[in-house]
């Protein structure tokens, strides 16, 4: 049914379901491989893609799929809207190579998560054969049809592993959202009803959250082991009487599969994150690393380290949110090797730190984090290091990168080393002179004073100056006073410092800008 990640055409159909693609033609049946999905331009060349699913944007041409069937491509994914389907599919016919449909609602990037996830599931690379993890997509089928409802199987990180596509079974967007991001959606009531299945012996109710079906779930387990969950939801018919009997047997026979994938990705990753920490930090055999990752020792590379804006991920997040990013990076044909050193996500991209599209899907990635995650997330991109051997400065400015961006003197949620130059003096410049009470000294503080005294609001006036660079007028628009009464109340501020002095002025909007008194004006 599989080999070395790939898997038959007919198991990746039957995966993902009528609801994701329909086949319009199947030259040589179900039975081929598939391996690795690719978001193909039809302006691009036309290289490298033996056994690819191509998924092609744009308005393909027969033309496109008879070069896709001479390149060795499996399948050729295309939307409704492409253009003639009889025609390409004729055109497919005689490539010999497989066309899909899929639909129109469901942007590629989603398609190709879907099927990355389930060449991740079914056919791990390396599988030394044995029992296939492919069958939790047939057991999720078998299990969907006894119990009368759909069926996911998640891992303790709730990851969905796999996923029942019976036809006509109904599911809800909490189910369709866990499907297409691969992890089930943040929401303020997963810890309680995760920990109650956990808890519980058997199968049992889930209500929460209310707005959607509620499901029946239970925990597999292995030697006491907590390995995952399976979930059956009820939509308008109730599910089968021998409902959480079905679900029993399902966890007992889905705990070696779910044992052997957790084994074998936690290895995996382990691995993985230990050589990016070697190659991160320059030790060992560099070129050997990055080659191993499928980076050139010679060519630039970039690194880039996300993390949340309050410093506080998990391993499971910080892991998920690389996963995220190499599934990304993989589906725009970007190289790069991802993983989660010191307890924060990095990557190391084939690309310069200026390229628009570098800066562009990860600001995407960092949405899709968010809003599975929570929090907002943020990502520093270091310089462009010229070889392998040269990686350490640009992990290290990625890490300098992302502080600025978590710190008070940023606004945007991606950033590179070099623009954040700013940003990054004044963080140093805040967490050098925190303890030393000299934020809030003098001259600063002789201002203070006045305002207490006097009940005027001098400060407030001086950070709008500052804010405004000393424009006046600016200022004044800002305050919504008259310009002749701002330039009334900076003469009364000269009385108590000298404004006229250059020092005073820089130390001044130095101690406004680091107590976040003093951002500057929107243009």
């Amino acid at each position: 049914m599989t080999a070395r990640g790939r898997v038959t055409l007919g198991v990746l159909i039957d995966s993902l379901g009528p609801d994701v693609v329909q086949p319009l033609a199947l030259p040589h049946g179900r039975r081929p491989l598939a391996g690795a999905p690719v978001i193909y331009d039809p302006e691009g060349p036309m290289s490298g893609l033996d056994g690819a699913v191509l998924l092609v944007t744009g308005r393909p041409s027969a033309e496109t799929v008879a070069r896709a069937g001479e390149s060795g491509v499996a399948a050729v994914v295309v939307k409704p809207a492409a253009g003639d389907l009889d025609v390409l599919a004729a055109a497919a016919q005689a490539a010999g190579t497989a066309l899909l449909a899929a639909p129109p609602e469901l942007s590629w990037g989603q398609l190709y998560t879907l099927v990355d996830a389930l060449l991740a599931v079914v056919a791990p690379a390396g599988d030394p054969g044995g029992a296939r993890a492919g069958d939790l997509f047939a057991l999720a089928n078998e299990v969907a049809i006894r119990v009368g409802g759909a069926v996911a199987i998640e891992d303790v990180a709730m990851r969905v592993l796999a996923y029942s596509t019976v036809e006509g079974q109904r599911i809800d967007e909490l189910r369709r959202e866990g499907i297409l991001g691969r992890r089930v959606p943040e929401h303020p009531t997963n810890a309680e009803e995760y920990a109650a299945v956990m808890r519980a012996d058997g199968a049992i109710w889930s209500y929460e959250p209310r707005e959607y079906y509620p499901r029946l779930a239970i925990a597999v387990r292995a030697r006491g082991e907590a390995l995952g969950t399976i979930w059956a939801v009820q939509a308008e018919e109730p599910l089968a009487a021998d409902a959480a009997a079905v679900l029993a047997e399902a966890a007992a026979a889905a705990a070696p599969h779910l044992a052997r994938i957790n084994l074998a990705a936690d290895e995996a990753r382990r691995r993985r994150d230990e050589c990016l920490g070697w190659l991160l930090r320059g030790m060992g055999a560099v070129d050997e690393l990055a080659t191993s990752f499928g980076l050139a020792a010679d060519e630039p590379l970039t690194v880039v380290s996300l993390g949340p804006a309050d410093g506080s991920a998990d391993a499971f997040a910080s892991s998920h949110a690389a996963d995220l990013l190499r599934t990304t990076y993989l589906a725009y044909r970007i190289r790069a090797a991802t993983g989660v050193v010191d307890g924060r996500a990095h990557a190391v991209v084939a690309a310069e730190a200026c390229t628009p599209l570098l800066r562009r899907i990860t600001a995407d990635t960092l949405v899709q984090v968010g809003e599975r995650l929570g929090g907002g997330w943020r990502a520093g991109i270091g310089r462009t290091a010229p070889s392998a051997a040269a990686l350490q400065a640009s992990a290290r400015q990625a890490g300098e990168a992302l502080r600025a961006l978590c710190g008070p003197f940023a606004d945007e949620p991606v950033g590179t080393h070099e623009e954040l130059s700013a940003a990054l003096f004044l963080t140093d410049l805040e967490v050098a002179l925190r303890s030393k009470g000299t934020l809030r000294g003098e001259p600063l503080a002789l201002i203070a004073a006045h305002d207490a005294r006097h009940g005027t609001r001098f400060v407030h006036s001086l950070s709008a100056w500052v804010g405004a660079h000393y424009d006046v007028p600016r200022a004044a628009e800002l305050l919504s006073v008259h310009p002749n009464t701002l330039r009334y109340r900076l003469r009364r501020i000269s009385d108590i410092v000298p404004l006229d002095d250059t020092d005073t002025r820089l130390v001044l909007a130095l101690q406004l800008r680091l107590n976040g008194a003093a951002k500057p004006a929107p243009s």
